[in-house]
């Protein structure tokens, strides 16, 4: 039913990003590993091979024969330099979200107002015990989140309750749903096909059930979808 994919690069333009992060993540983390557990096995190795006494054992003093402040000050600085890249790299990922939807799509997160824009979806999602309310701005409201492929989509997310965390994972989607507060995140996604949408913040007893599906469609089946929609909602308005 859901997309579990090994490589969610190829889903979503954000999803490309954390898996780039991922992945940066992971090579620090191998080169740490294997220093860490080549130590483990040659320091032994290397210092029972010499076979000579050891200094007597002095409090505050670093016996000669039990390492050198030269290779101390060589691993401190090897953990120094890995947590400041992970920082700097970090730092650059979160920037280059908001970078790649102003270069790439000409689109102002910080200036959007509700409302489709230049090509960009905009959808307002409400968060509530247990579930989720998606707003179009044709006024259709779902509980079934459907998105084009290839198009920028601006999430709008708030909550009318308690505290939520609208997410999909497949996409790298996630945003805190607040009382009160719309917190705004992006994404584009790439493959028509079926997603969970789940909620990643402990909200209450319902809150493993609070899952539902967004569903990815062709550009022309969205629009076909988005406008029946529209003359349906204009059809119960005029029935009233």
């Amino acid at each position: 039913m859901f997309h579990y994919p090994f490589n969610p690069a190829e889903l979503s333009e954000t999803a490309r990003i954390w898996w780039d992060l991922f992945g940066f993540y992971l090579t620090v983390a191998i080169i740490l590993g294997v220093v860490v557990y080549a130590g483990l096995v040659l320091i032994p190795w290397i210092y029972s091979r010499r076979r000579q006494a050891v200094d007597e054992i002095q409090p505050g003093v670093i016996p000669g024969e039990r390492g050198r402040m030269a290779y101390l000050a060589v691993i401190v600085i090897l953990i120094a330099a890995s947590f400041i890249a992970i920082f700097v790299e970090s730092y650059l990922a979160v920037n280059k979200l908001a970078a790649t939807l102003e270069e790439k799509y000409n689109v102002d997160i910080e200036e959007l107002q509700a409302g489709e824009a230049d090509g960009v979806l905009v959808v307002e999602v409400i968060g509530f015990q247990w579930g989720w309310t998606f707003r179009y701005p044709n006024g259709v409201e779902t509980d079934i989140l459907y998105l084009p492929a290839g198009r920028p989509v601006i999430f709008k997310v708030t909550s009318e309750d308690v505290f939520h965390a609208f997410s999909i994972p497949d996409l790298r989607v996630k945003v805190d749903a607040i009382p009160g507060q719309v917190n705004v995140t992006w994404t584009v996604p790439e493959k028509p096909g079926t997603y969970r949408v789940q909620c990643y913040e402990l909200c209450g007893v319902g809150h493993a059930e609070m899952i539902t599906k967004a569903i990815v469609l062709p550009p022309e089946v969205f629009d076909f979808w988005y406008e029946s929609q529209s003359e349906k909602l204009e059809s119960e308005g005029g029935e009233q």
